[in-house]
This record gives C-alpha cells, structure tokens and sequence, in this order.
C-alpha cells in the first residue's frame, strides 16, 4: 500500500512540474516581457528577457519629449528567450526606454506569424494591447513594456516591471458610456488627470481645460478602462474639464461597437451635430 501511495506521490509532481514548466515556456501565446536597462555612459543597454519564440523580433526606443523618438535599435529572441540592445543616452532630463513585439512596425517570419497571428491576435496577458487596426475583422495586437527613466533617479540600473491592470467595468463596451476623474494634480506647467471609463480598449479620448476648446490633448484607453491624460496647466477663473469621445479618428472595432458615426451612442452625455453622434463629460475642478 505504500509503495502505490509513493507512486501516486511521485506521479502527480510530475504532472504538476509538467503543467508548470509548460505555462512559462518559450513561444507560449501568453506574453512575458523583462529585463533590466542599464545606463552606462553616453549608452543605454536593454538585457531583455521574455517567453517569445526563438526568432521573434523586438523593437527597443528611447522616447524624450512625450513622443519624440530619440534612438532606436531591433534585435530577434533567442532560443532562451533573451535579447541585448545598445541605444544611444539622452543625457539629460526625463526619458522613457519602450520594449515592443509587434506585426505592424516589425517584419516577422512566417513561423512568428503562424505562432501568433497574422497581427497578433493570438497575443494574451498583462503586457499585451490592442494595435492600430482599421478592419474590424483584423484586431491588431502588441506585447509591450516600458520604463521611465527619471532624471533625478541616481541609480544607473533599472527593472522592468508587469503591468498591475484593475479589473473591467461590469458595463466594459456598453453604448451609455461614461467619464469618472479619481485624481487631478499638476505642476505648474501641466495638468495630470488619472481617470476610468468603460470605453473599449483603445478608445481615443480628448480633453481640454475651461475654454481652451481649440488646444485638445489625447490620450487612449488602457486594457482595463483607466486612462492618464495630460493638459497644459493655466489659471482660469472657471476651472473645469471636458472630456470628449468622437466616433471619427477611432479604430474600425471601435466605430462598429459604438456606430460610425456614433449613431449607437445613448445617455445624457450625448453631443448631437447634424448626424453625428459624440460623448462630452464636464469634471468639475477647483485650483487649490
């Protein structure tokens, strides 16, 4: 009797290390992303990790200025997983160091293709987002982590880190939509709203301060409906906030959720011109 009760012992920790080893192992459609950048010099140095195919290529950036891509380099995955890169510093100010698997920018071999979707549909996990996409049919995705790099941070290494997402809207894609700030802070020189939604992932937000209708600023909807949006501060003596979502400019699964011209679009937030349909939601704000 023991030894059957030592067999079965063994048995299901070999089943269990089985179903553990499968779960992170190189080219499963759930997409890991590490590592850790190094600042050495006039260089920046990417030792990245991930679980991607031997193969697969990734694209590293460094970004200044928001949006501003500064240096740029692409590497393929080895059989382990890793991949090194080399960018040129920026030296100075605040910057942000951009790891991206994609099938849009990068070129990918059949066999990268076949593993993950012809654009990246089969891609699953925390590190993974919605793509640009203008076929409803075809929803391009990305594995994608990013680091910002401080300019008062005194250490020279840094770790990427796993997206912590909360967990969607019960009403996640509904028709009435709606605009909820949880925190607005600035300094001095631009306002930082952190905000949720139950728009699509994706979704194009715009929003503008007070009367500054004509200068909107962008922003699009993370995987669990919050976004970041950040406005260039001013002093107004009718300090509010307009947030705004408009049919046009959204990818194609976006438009046909809501209709192309936001016929779908219901609630008491709804801007009508002419046959258009759109969403404006007014924050309330005090300066302090």
């Amino acid at each position: 009797m023991i030894k059957y009760r030592k067999l079965s012992i063994i048995t299901i920790v070999l089943i269990a290390s089985l179903l553990l080893a499968s779960c992170g192992k190189s080219g499963s459609s759930k997409v890991s992303l590490g590592g850790e950048v190094i600042e050495k010099g006039d260089k920046i140095i990417i030792k990245g990790k991930s679980n991607l195919k031997a193969g697969s290529r990734v694209i590293g950036k460094l970004i200044v200025n928001e949006d501003e891509v500064l240096s740029e380099a692409t590497e393929l995955v080895d059989k382990k997983g890793k991949f090194k890169m080399e960018m040129d510093h920026h030296q100075y100010g605040d910057a942000e160091v951009v790891v991206t698997f994609d099938f849009l920018e990068s070129y990918q071999e059949e066999d990268i293709v076949e593993k993950y979707g012809e654009g990246g549909e089969k891609l699953e996990g925390p590190f993974v987002y919605v793509d640009d996409h203008w076929e409803a049919d075809q929803i391009n995705k990305k594995a994608e982590v990013r680091l910002a790099l401080k300019a008062d941070d005194e250490s020279n290494k840094h770790k990427f880190e796993e997206p912590k997402w909360e967990k969607r809207p019960k009403d996640y894609g509904d028709t009435r939509v709606w605009f909820e700030v949880d925190d607005i802070t600035d300094d001095g020189e631009f306002f930082y709203l952190k905000g949720r939604t139950n728009l699509l992932e994706g979704s194009l937000v715009s929003g503008f301060y007070s009367d500054s209708w004509g200068t909107t600023d962008e922003t699009r909807v993370n995987p669990d409906g919050t976004f970041d949006l950040k406005m260039e501060y001013k002093y107004s003596e009718d300090p509010y906030f307009t947030l705004e979502f408009s049919p046009y400019s959204q990818w194609e699964s976006i438009r046909e959720n809501y209709g192309h011209d936001g016929e779908k679009l219901v609630g008491n937030n709804i801007e009508t011109s002419g046959n258009t349909q759109s969403i404006r939601e007014i924050i309330d704000y005090k300066h302090e």
